[in-house]
């Protein structure tokens, strides 16, 4: 995993000498292999690498910027494809090679034909231009900050964060999204601080900057067969590439394993396309279980994996009654806020698990529940339906999936059709009582960035099954947008099922391929039959914490109220109201816990903002707002016990 930083003064002064020094030293502990500075008058570039993968970044000469630079951060998957554009043997050349190659051929026109998890940068300064982009689902960060004439842009967030020595002012926009949701994927905590926007490039030059969206989800041709075997075949295709795409690697490799149908199709698939490569890493498992919790026993499926593997993984155990973790790295600041979980002891455990073994590579099953049908919902297959006018089918399908669902057809019918009208479900979200923390003033000021979007279907265009493939997608890259950096970055996150070509397949298949009356993701436990454990195929649903949400969020409480200093979100929450909420929780009555403890978590990522300076000083204005941390007399008191 390599990452690259640079400066760019579009007025032709010199780069300051001290701003590139810090921004190197910044960007030191994220890449402890190699790191290599080029800089000419107003421009400045840093890259290196993080560990010695395959096909890493290639280095660069130490010569003058005559032409256009390309800076790549990824893993190209189709290499070969790329490779007849430039002519030349596939061996002799490492991705960044071929990528730049390709570009001086095509252009922008490249970025759609680029298949992989992927940023670059590509510096033309004959041309005053500065291009920017990221691949479709975001799995590579990349970052910009534009100043006057000055343009700074980063893989990593740090640098951009404390160049100057000082935190920037925070968004107000990704602060509201974070609290409900998932904020816009184009957001950072920081205002004046931007993401390159996944499946877009950014150019940048003196003129102004532009922002465009090179693809798109829209399939080219919907995939027709006759039977349901044929569309298996192709689904154990299509995966099992996507699968052998990420286990391309040059260190071990760690995979989630949950019990859960997406984890466990991971491991089973990637043991199949491992045993076809000769000299393929070690593929480990980790799973997280809660020794403490009835209702989360996710330890028994998990094993039926680790049988049929033939041998056991590691197993980390996240009950409640754990103790927060003491190690200094899970409390170094960290430019995302980060769920309560990262700083307890089960995130330590999984931290050693990563350094003695020197993972290069965690697989995560993110994805497979929107890619796959995991939502059992019949509104995208009967939308399709009406919209191409199948009346007949249309009867048949709603009447099937009423006595599925046990619910009456005329009320099944109004859904279908209310899916094509406005709604105003954006209004309720922010009235709620899941959120009666928050004042109103934050929430009439950030209304239209609360929660996900909430598109109605369309009759003209894709069908709607792929316009709500389209919209599950935007929340996933949102989502990964949140993935924090871990503190002592050694490995990078893949995600097989946000394969470009897999998510491509899925959102071209008929959407009674992949849900049916009784049986939500259907294509997935079809075709893997025999190759997952059948317990975990049948499972009807995968188990949910609930016991331990309660006591988890009870013992933050605990510990943010008794903090040797008080942290006070001003103008966000209502501390009253957000006292009697957790009251509320931990007598039993229902209440929505993940928000509360994004709250709990936001404060006390707040609260270490300031690790980088002088914390007595540091101070963060929200807009015209500020977070005033007051002086610490001692090191903040352990939490209690907390989940990873």
């Amino acid at each position: 995993m390599g990452v690259h930083f640079g400066m760019w003064n579009f007025d032709g002064k010199p780069i300051d000498p001290l701003l590139l020094a810090h921004a190197h030293i910044l960007l030191r502990r994220f890449v402890p292999f190699s790191t290599q500075i080029i800089q000419r008058d107003s421009l400045a570039l840093v890259w290196g690498t993080s560990g010695p993968h395959h096909q890493s970044a290639r280095v660069h000469p130490a010569a003058a910027l005559d032409h256009r630079r390309v800076l790549w951060n990824g893993r190209l998957d189709n290499r070969k494809e790329l490779a007849t554009v430039v002519g030349e043997s596939l061996d002799s050349l490492t991705d960044e090679e071929i990528v730049e190659a390709a570009f001086e051929h095509s252009g922008t026109d490249l970025f759609p034909r680029i298949v992989g998890d992927w940023a670059l940068s590509v510096v033309s300064q004959a041309e005053g231009e500065l291009i920017l982009a990221r691949d479709f689902v975001g799995a590579r960060p990349l970052f910009y900050s534009i100043e006057g004439a000055a343009v700074v842009w980063s893989t990593n967030l740090e640098p951009l964060t404390f160049l100057e020595n000082r935190i920037p002012a925070l968004s107000e926009e990704y602060l509201a999204g974070w609290l409900t949701a998932f904020p816009a994927g184009h957001l950072t905590p920081y205002e004046g601080i931007r993401s390159v926007p996944p499946a877009s490039l950014v150019r940048i030059s003196p003129r102004g900057i532009a922002v465009q969206t090179y693809w798109t989800v829209e399939p080219a041709k919907p995939i027709r067969y006759r039977t349901d075997r044929e569309y298996e075949e192709h689904f154990r295709c299509v995966f099992g590439e996507a699968v052998r795409r990420r286990i391309r690697c040059d260190a071990p490799i760690l995979a989630e394993l949950s019990g859960g149908m997406d984890s466990s199709s991971i491991v089973c698939v990637a043991d199949l396309a491992a045993a076809e490569v000769p000299d393929s890493p070690r593929i480990d498992t980790v799973t997280y279980f809660d020794s403490a919790e009835p209702n989360w026993d996710e330890l028994p499926f998990a094993r039926l994996v680790e049988e049929k593997r033939g041998r056991a993984g590691h197993h980390i155990d996240i009950g409640w009654d754990q103790k927060a973790t003491t190690s200094p790295a899970h409390w170094e600041f960290r430019p995302l806020p980060t769920s309560v979980y990262s700083r307890s002891s089960a995130a330590e455990s999984f931290d050693r698990i990563v350094s003695e073994t020197g993972y290069g590579v965690l697989l995560s099953g993110i994805g497979g529940d929107e890619m796959m049908g995991g939502v059992p919902t019949p509104l995208p297959e009967l939308a399709d339906l009406l919209a191409r006018f199948r009346l007949w089918r249309f009867l048949a399908q709603s009447f099937r999936w009423a006595l599925a669902k046990r619910q009456p057809i005329l009320g099944l019918w109004w859904s279908t059709l209310a899916s094509f009208l406005p709604s105003d479900d954006q209004n309720k979200l922010v009235t709620h009582r899941d959120w009666a923390w928050l004042t109103p003033e934050f929430r009439a000021r950030n209304q239209k960035h609360f929660g996900f979007p909430t598109a109605r279907f369309h009759l003209l265009g894709t069908l709607p099954s792929q316009q709500a493939s389209a919209a599950a997608l935007e929340i996933l890259r949102r989502q990964i947008s949140c993935v924090s950096i871990p503190a002592r970055a050694s490995y990078e996150w893949r995600y097989p099922f946000l394969d470009r070509d897999l998510v491509t397949f899925c959102c071209s298949l008929p959407r009674e391929q992949l849900v049916r009356p009784y049986q939500r993701r259907s294509l997935l436990r079809r075709a893997l039959a025999g190759i997952v454990p059948r317990e975990i195929l049948e499972r009807k649903r995968k188990a949910y914490v609930s016991r331990g949400l309660v006591k988890t969020l009870a013992a933050e409480w605990q510990h943010l109220r008794d903090f040797p200093w008080k942290i006070e979100i001003a103008g966000i929450v209502d501390s009253v109201s957000l006292s009697q909420c957790v009251e509320r929780a931990e007598h039993g009555e229902e209440i929505a816990i993940l928000p509360l403890l994004r709250t709990l978590a936001l404060e006390h990522w707040l609260g270490h903002l300031n690790l980088p300076g002088d914390p007595g000083t540091s101070r963060v204005s929200c807009r015209d707002r500020r977070v005033l941390p007051s002086r610490r007399a001692s090191r903040p008191r352990k939490t209690e016990p907390e989940r990873r």
